[in-house]
């Protein structure tokens, strides 16, 4: 993508999105709530406007929803696309 993001940007949105699938794989899907909340907010903040942004925002609203109905598969696999959106 053309967008360019500060590597420190980066490494904090991965470690997020990782402790994210790590909250789901211990059978935690409020704190992954929590995660994908600060995710939204350093997407929000500190990611350029564009393209990659509106996919990460998205991606964590559509987890949000996930989680909402249970769906804490497809949510894990939302925030592994999201962390491929990096490399």
């Amino acid at each position: 993508m053309s967008d360019d993001v500060p590597t420190d940007v980066q490494t904090v949105l991965c470690q997020l999105f990782g402790a994210g699938r790590e909250a789901l794989a211990e059978d935690d899907p409020r704190r992954c709530e929590r995660i994908v909340d600060s995710a939204m907010s350093v997407a929000t903040n500190k990611l350029p406007e564009g393209e990659r942004r509106a996919k990460i925002l998205h991606g964590c609203e559509r987890v949000q929803t996930l989680l909402a109905d249970d769906e804490t598969a497809a949510a894990a696999e939302y925030l592994a696309a999201m962390e491929r959106l990096f490399e």
